[in-house]
């Protein structure tokens, strides 16, 4: 046991030195529950980010996808009004010109390109030409893309033994957008 004088000349008490010591081991377990916690927490923030960032990619492909729709059905593209996914070919001539360059901030996507695939080209041609089968509507020249594609019929009106009618072509409708860097 320790005497008063030794109680004294030191100023504490062993029981007070016991007292402080575990008063220091609490502070250091709080310390290391705190930093535990904060690793698990930011180990989970790591995982929610990229789930995330799966999310907004998944979301711009579908984005993506239902535009090539929404383009075909546009006024600016469509042949008939009543007839989904239809592309008129005299827009599309007029489109492929120095008009398509005006949409610069009308197109949600980075480029926008029809080709006609059946009946079957031996190579492409660029429109506006003779017998051409390859359409650049829009482009703004972005590195960074992924295209997305679906068919489409190519109408236009035909004169021929003094009839009119629609003759239409099977065509591809590529739509191009922007990937985001994760």
């Amino acid at each position: 046991m320790v005497n008063k004088k030794e109680k004294r000349k030191y100023g504490v008490s062993l029981s007070e030195n016991m007292g402080q010591m575990k008063i220091q081991q609490m502070a250091f377990m709080i310390v290391a529950v705190f930093f535990f916690f904060v690793l698990v927490g930011l180990f989970f923030l790591g995982i929610w980010l990229n789930d995330i960032k799966g999310s907004a990619s998944q979301l711009q492909k579908e984005q993506t996808i239902s535009s090539l729709g929404v383009i075909a059905d546009m006024p600016e593209l469509n042949y008939d009004s009543s007839e989904s996914m239809t592309i008129d070919e005299d827009k599309l001539i007029v489109m492929s010109g120095t008009l398509g360059k005006d949409y610069d901030l009308f197109w949600p996507v980075a480029s926008i390109e029809v080709y006609k695939i059946y009946p079957s080209f031996t190579s492409i041609k660029e429109c506006p030409s003779v017998d051409c089968n390859y359409y650049m509507i829009y482009d703004n020249k972005q590195n960074n893309t992924k295209a997305y594609s679906s068919y489409v019929s190519i109408c236009k009106k035909v004169s021929e033994r003094g009839s009119v009618y629609d003759r239409c072509e099977v065509g591809k409708l590529v739509v191009g957008m922007k990937i985001h860097d994760e």
